[in-house]
């Protein structure tokens, strides 16, 4: 784990190790097809590969939505959507809480950031809500989140961690 606020390649293969899990875990969850992140691929990007505009100071990660070109050059048909992991935050949480490890919170995070994903694809959620909507369904997702992790390792104490946190910023 890197002091100086981005990830490691070791930390990029933790990720990527949790990203499997919350990837399975969404997918049961949803019911969704086999095929599905083939079908609908998503990206996992760190602050190192995007621009400062998508760098938040207050989250662990962000949904984007874009329109990749196609073959020839042209903006294709379909949107695409990712996953910007905000490292430095990520970091400090894990400095800060001496209790949690990067896998959990990888999990955590990116089983959330899917839920909203799914989301957005399959269930119409406007990606450009107004706040207050946002807000909702933000509960909304963390209650997925909740559901699906519950019993999974490590999970409990995390959850109950950020709906204390919840509670505060709410207050």
């Amino acid at each position: 784990m890197s002091s100086a606020g981005s990830f490691t390649s070791a930390d990029r293969t933790t990720i990527s190790k949790a990203a499997s899990l919350a990837e399975g875990l969404t997918w049961s969850f949803f019911d969704l097809p086999a095929d599905e992140w083939k079908r609908n691929p998503y990206g996992i990007y760190t602050r190192r590969e995007v621009d400062k505009t998508l760098h938040e100071p207050d989250v662990f990660a962000r949904v984007v939505r874009y329109r990749p070109p196609n073959r020839s050059g042209s903006t294709g048909d379909r949107d695409r959507y990712g996953i910007v992991l905000q490292d430095s935050n990520i970091l400090l949480a894990l400095l800060r809480s001496g209790a949690l490890d990067l896998w959990t919170l990888g999990l955590f995070v990116l089983t959330h950031e899917l839920i909203h994903i799914v989301r957005f694809r399959k269930h119409n959620i406007d990606f450009f809500a107004s706040a207050e909507e946002r807000d909702n369904e933000e509960k909304v997702v963390q209650a997925m989140t909740k559901e699906i992790l519950a019993g999974v390792t490590n999970t409990d104490r995390l959850l109950s961690l950020y709906e204390s946190q919840a509670e505060l910023t709410r207050g």
